[in-house]
């Protein structure tokens, strides 16, 4: 079970140019951030506030202790201590509602970004996900717009407060004391040299971790949904391992990414720590010289937070920024997919005749499915469709809905090309049940009315009843509201499939595909569902794949399929009669499943 090992590699686009990245943050800025130009202004109007009541507060505790120390003048201690209280309340204060306001946009981004790109992914063709697990999409989907967060609001915005808080700080501390200010501003340099090294390694190891993260969390879910495989081979040790083995290597891209944020801390620690010895020894030095006041020197170890700090965070807003253009990259590297063709003119069906005028397709181009394939269904024909396994049957109906899509000829129904009509016109004609019938998490309710959002409850029991459903669901203890779980997994096959079943009855679709969907039915259950299937395919065109006898005698004509090839078509007594491949085949699986006390079946599903 190592066939993911390598499945996501090739998703790794490489990092684009620092050019290209720029214009891929004006485009995120001009879809998700540009029309929120009030919020993006409070907010950055909040933060300049915030930080500029930063900056009187050290000047006002340098007055403070020079006014009691030096001058005694206790009279007018309480009004400047009340001051300094005021001003330290007020700028919290603008913190606050900052704070609150820049979360609420920030999460308004995040959200539309995730609404948006899963709205896209909805739209694109099957073909985009044939080697991407879901689970790899999902991380995708919630990580990399949650690595955005709103980072090109705060951080641009962050640059620039912190560049003006930098530019006053210094120039306080150089009015303050030039020599002392111009050590300081010199400490300024490894500082900001530690910070910027370390951030760039631990964004370019960030990147590594984040795609490492999503190729396990994949890997871990499959392992978590196909855990009753896992334990009917007897592979828990070795799947065990394997997943000890991944999350091993996952830690190791953790640890050296962190290890790298350890190395700033410690860095950058240390010269900020001797440059508050220096100043405190050098301060103190010129206190004793009468060159400064005492207020002054604490004066300046409070301002140096002044030059530190917005180093600091303007390091980590160009990292911030460099992170967030790479999880926006990946974004787009998902809505630049091209989606389906979803518009055309407006589709109607009235007889419901099918027609395949030499198609070609393929799922890899040195392999054809088809190749100049034609099939005529008349309207409210129902035809089966058998032939051995890989024949082609499966892939022949999700041409139908678009769901692949040809790459020659044509596929016309009541004479209009499929490729020109309106995609959510055509869908909503074609209803199909396939033989893995997918449940959602959430009640049996729901999961009906996903043929129909607006179905009365007296509808869903309807549809429920013809599928030979409702008994087995009112003997629940929750009856219609019970929780499926997860894929349906506290159902049992032929359970699930009913349930699949009376989502298309209520669907009513003009077009039916029933591709072996009673197959998971025991023998008592498909005889009480089949006058209902009867009854769901009068009247309309269906298409049906199956190898059950009983299902097979509902079609008014059965076409042989072998390899891409249509080989015989007739009634089930014409092609016996003709003793053809259809007659051999027959024949051949009858005596196989007769010798059992079996319904006979005529040929293996695709």
């Amino acid at each position: 079970m190592e066939l993911d090992k390598n499945r996501h590699n090739a998703d790794v686009a490489p990092r684009a140019s620092q050019s290209a990245l720029s214009s891929l943050l004006r485009r995120f800025w001009r879809d998700f951030i540009g029309h929120r130009k009030a919020s993006v202004t409070l907010a950055a109007s909040l933060m300049v506030l915030s930080v500029l009541l930063q900056l009187p507060v050290p000047l006002l505790t340098m007055h403070i202790i020079d006014v009691v120390v030096e001058k005694r003048a206790f009279s007018i201690v309480n009004q400047l201590g009340m001051a300094l209280v005021a001003l330290i309340l007020l700028r919290h204060a603008f913190s606050y509602i900052n704070e609150s306001v820049t979360l609420t946009l920030k999460e308004s981004i995040i959200v539309d970004a995730q609404s948006t790109l899963f709205r896209h992914l909805q739209s694109l063709p099957l073909k985009f996900f044939a080697n991407k697990h879901s689970t790899y999409l999902q991380s995708r989907l919630m990580n990399d717009a949650r690595a955005v967060e709103g980072a090109l609001v705060r951080n641009f915005v962050t640059i620039a407060v912190n560049a003006l808080t930098f530019v006053v700080g210094a120039a306080i501390i150089l009015y303050l004391q030039p020599r002392m200010g111009l050590v300081l501003l010199l400490t300024i340099i490894p500082f900001g040299c530690i910070r910027l090294f370390t951030n760039q390694r631990m964004r370019s190891l960030s990147a590594d971790m984040q795609e490492q993260q999503a190729a396990t969390s994949a890997a871990i879910s499959e392992r978590l949904a196909g855990v009753a495989t896992i334990k009917s081979l007897g592979q828990q040790n070795s799947q065990a391992e394997l997943m000890a083995q991944r999350l091993e290597t996952l830690k190791g891209v953790y640890v050296r990414t962190n290890w790298f944020g350890v190395v700033s801390g410690i860095g950058t620690s240390l010269v900020t720590s001797l440059s508050t010895a220096f100043v405190l020894w050098y301060g103190l030095h010129l206190v004793t010289q009468g060159e400064m006041s005492l207020g002054q020197v604490v004066g300046i170890l409070s301002l140096m937070n002044f030059l530190y700090a917005p180093v600091n965070a303007l390091v980590a807003a160009n990292i911030g920024i460099q992170q967030a253009a790479s999880a926006v990259q990946r974004i787009y590297e998902f809505l630049d997919e091209e989606p389906e063709h979803a518009h055309g003119e407006t589709f109607r069906l009235s007889q419901g005749r099918v027609e395949f005028r030499a198609i070609d397709f393929a799922y890899k181009p040195e392999s054809k499915v088809f190749q100049d394939f034609s099939l005529t269904i008349a309207g409210r024909e129902t035809i089966a469709l058998v032939g051995h396994s890989g024949a082609g049957k499966s892939s022949l109906v999700r041409l139908l809905p678009r769901l692949n899509e040809i790459q020659a000829g044509q596929i016309l129904i009541d004479g209009s090309d499929i490729r020109s009509v309106a995609l959510p016109d055509l869908r909503a004609a074609i209803g199909i049940v396939e033989q893995q019938a997918f449940l959602f998490t959430g009640s049996i309710l729901d999961n009906i009315r996903l043929g129909r959002p607006m179905a009365t409850q007296e509808e869903v029991v309807a549809a429920a009843r013809n599928a030979n459903a409702h008994d087995f669901i009112s003997s629940l203890p929750q009856g219609y509201e019970t929780c499926v779980g997860e894929r349906g997994l506290t159902l049992s096959g032929g359970e699930c499939q009913r349930i699949a079943l009376a989502r298309m009855f209520l669907r009513d679709p003009r077009i039916l595909i029933l591709d072996e969907a009673v197959s998971a039915l025991d023998s008592q259950s498909e005889e009480a569902i089949q006058r209902s299937l009867q009854s769901l395919c009068r009247g309309r065109t269906t298409i049906i794949i199956a190898h059950r006898l009983s299902t097979l005698m509902l079609a008014d004509r059965i076409v042989l399929i072998e390899k891409g090839v249509l080989v015989e078509e007739g009634t089930h007594e014409e092609l016996i009669a003709s003793q053809g491949a259809y007659a051999r085949l027959f024949l051949q699986q009858f005596q196989s499943q007769h010798a059992h006390g079996k319904d006979p079946i005529g040929m293996e599903t695709t």
